[in-house]
C-alpha cells in the first residue's frame, strides 16, 4: 500500500552553517566540558531520542574537553523540520557504510579547528526517534547528532509513520565539524509512504522532474555550454540519487543476504555505475535533446535517440522466427514460434538480412547495432526488471511474451531470452554481444555488460538479433 504524503517539507538550506549561527542557542552546552588528563574524546550515540528543546541532551558527550574550547564547536549532524504530524522515527545512513556514530578522538589545528581520529564502536546508521507515540512536533527543529562525516556519495533518510516509512536520498553534502546540513530538495508532498519491508530498489526509471525539465527547455531554447553544463549538473544529482539508492541496497544486502553471490552481483552494479557515470550522463543528455518524434508508431521501428547515425531507428524487437524465413525460403523452426526471436544466425547471415531489408527500402541503410547503440535503445537495465532470464523458463519465448518490460526507447525483449549480436568487437576480433538470454545470470543481462563476446562465423543457440535502420543520406 502507498501513500502521497502532502505539504511541504520545510528546509532551509543549511550546509555549512554552524549550529552556534542559529536563531537561538537551542542546544546548550552539556555536561562533561571538563579538563583533566586524558586526550580529548567525543561519543555520538547511535540511538537518540528528541526531547524538548528537539534533540538528546545525551546524544554527544565530550570527555576531558578542554575548557578553553566551545563544546558547541564540535556538534555536527542533521538539522530537519517537518509540516508532517505522526512521524515516530527518523532512520539516517551513510551509504558508503561511513561512520555516524561512534567514539572519536579530538585534536585542534593550527587554525584552532578541531579534528577527528579514527572511530571506535563505529556504526553508520543513526536512529532518531519521536519522544512519545504522539511524534515530532511538526515545523519544529529536530537535529540529529552524528560525527563529521562525508555524506557526499550519498545518505538515505528513512521517515516512519503510522507504521509505514518513506524514503529519501541526499547526496553532495558534507557535515562538517560544528555544523549541520538539511536535505537541500526534500519536499514532503513527493514522499511515497510504503511497507517498512518493500523492496529498496526502485522497480522503474524516474521521470524528469520539474528542476530538470525547467534546464531542458532553457537549453532547447538557448543551447549554450553554460546552459549545457546546468542542465548536466543536475542530471548527475539525480543519477547519484539513484547509485545512492543501489549503495543502500548493497548495505541492507550485506547485513541480510544468506549468500555472497547477491552481494558481488549488487557490488558489481554500483561500481559500474560509479565508474562510467561520466558516460551514462552523455547518453541520457543525448537522449534529452534528441528532438525527433515517433514519425509512424504503427511501424516496428523506435527512435533511437542520442545516436550519432543520421535519424537512426532500432527494432522495436528482436527478428522472429517468421520475420527471417521471409527472407530465406528454406529456413525452418518449430511450429507455433513464428513470434520465437530466430536464432543459430551467424553475423553474416544477420547482415545478409539487413542488406535484403535494404533492397526494398532505397532511402535507408539498415545494419546490425554497434554496442553503444544498443545501449541507448535498452537504457539501463532495471533491477527488478521481469524478463526471461536466470532459469525462469525453460528456454525461447515469443519476444513478447514480457513486453510489459521496455527499454528507454519503448522497444521489448531487451534483456533476456535470447543475447543479441552487435557489429562491435573487441581487440581479439570477437563479436560483442547484449542482453543476456534465458539461461544467462540476471546480472549478466546488464545493458552495461559489455564484456561477452562470441565468434560471428558461428550460430548459436540462445544468440539473435535486432536491426538499426538510418538514413542514407
Amino acid at each position: 500500500m502507498k501513500l502521497k504524503a502532502f505539504g511541504i517539507f520545510c528546509l532551509s538550506f543549511l550546509m555549512t552553517t554552524a549550529l552556534s549561527s542559529c536563531d537561538s542557542d537551542e542546544i546548550t552546552d552539556q555536561p562533561g566540558e571538563v579538563s583533566g588528563s586524558g586526550n580529548p574524546t567525543m561519543t555520538v550515540l547511535a540511538e537518540q531520542v528528541a526531547g524538548n528543546d528537539g534533540y538528546d541532551e545525551n546524544g554527544i558527550a565530550a570527555l576531558n574537553f578542554p575548557s578553553t574550547q566551545d563544546l558547541r564547536s564540535i556538534y555536527s549532524g542533521l538539522k530537519l523540520n517537518f509540516q508532517l504530524s505522526g512521524i515516530t522515527k527518523i532512520e539516517l545512513e551513510s551509504v558508503d557504510g561511513y561512520a555516524l556514530a561512534g567514539t572519536t578522538g579530538i585534536q585542534w589545528g593550527e587554525s584552532g579547528e578541531a579534528l577527528t581520529g579514527e572511530v571506535e564502536n563505529a556504526n553508520s546508521i543513526l536512529v532518531l526517534n519521536a519522544p512519545d507515540e504522539n511524534g515530532l512536533t511538526p515545523r519544529k527543529d529536530y537535529y540529529i547528532f552524528t560525527l563529521p562525516c562525508d555524506l557526499y556519495g550519498g545518505y538515505r533518510l528513512s521517515i516512519y509513520r503510522e507504521g509505514l516509512v518513506a524514503h529519501y536520498f541526499g547526496v553532495h553534502q558534507t557535515v562538517e565539524m560544528g555544523s549541520f546540513i538539511t536535505p537541500a530538495d526534500l519536499m514532503e508532498d513527493e514522499l511515497e509512504f510504503d511497507d517498512p519491508d518493500a523492496p529498496l530498489v526502485e522497480e522503474e526509471r524516474p521521470e524528469l522532474d520539474a528542476t530538470t525539465t525547467a534546464l531542458l527547455r532553457q537549453y532547447q531554447q538557448n543551447p549554450t555550454e553554460e546552459n549545457k553544463q546546468a542542465l548536466l549538473d543536475q542530471m548527475g544529482i539525480r543519477y547519484d540519487k539513484v547509485v545512492a539508492r543501489k549503495k543502500a541496497k548493497l548495505r541492507e544486502l550485506e547485513r541480510e543476504a544468506l549468500t555472497l553471490d547477491v552481494v558481488e552481483e549488487m557490488q558489481e552494479i554500483v561500481d559500474e555505475m560509479v565508474e562510467n557515470r561520466d558516460i551514462r550522463l552523455e547518453q541520457q543528455f543525448l537522449r534529452l535533446i534528441d528532438p525527433r518524434n515517433d514519425d509512424n508508431p504503427d511501424d516496428a521501428w523506435m527512435v533511437l535517440r542520442g545516436a550519432s547515425a543520421p535519424n537512426a531507428y532500432i527494432g522495436y524487437a528482436p527478428v522472429t522466427n517468421a520475420e527471417y524465413a521471409a527472407f530465406k525460403s528454406d529456413f525452418t523452426y518449430e511450429a507455433g514460434q513464428d513470434n520465437y526471436p530466430v536464432v543459430n544466425i551467424t553475423v553474416e547471415e544477420a547482415t545478409a538480412y539487413c542488406d535484403w531489408l535494404a533492397q526494398n527500402d532505397p532511402t535507408h541503410s539498415y545494419r546490425l547495432p554497434t554496442d553503444e547503440e544498443w545501449i541507448l535503445g535498452a537504457g539501463h537495465m532495471p533491477k527488478d526488471v521481469s524478463m526471461n532470464a536466470g532459469h525462469v523458463e525453460t528456454g525461447l519465448t515469443a519476444v513478447d511474451a514480457y513486453s510489459q518490460t521496455t527499454g528507454a526507447c519503448g522497444g521489448i525483449d531487451f534483456w533476456g531470452n535470447c543475447w543479441e549480436w552487435t557489429i562491435s568487437t573487441d581487440a581479439e576480433g570477437q563479436y560483442i554481444i547484449k542482453g543476456g538470454s534465458w539461461d544467462s545470470e540476471r546480472d549478466d543481462c546488464r545493458s552495461e555488460k559489455s564484456d561477452v563476446v562470441r565468434t560471428g562465423t558461428q550460430g548459436y543457440d540462445n544468440v539473435g538479433f535486432r536491426v538499426v535502420r538510418t538514413d542514407l543520406n
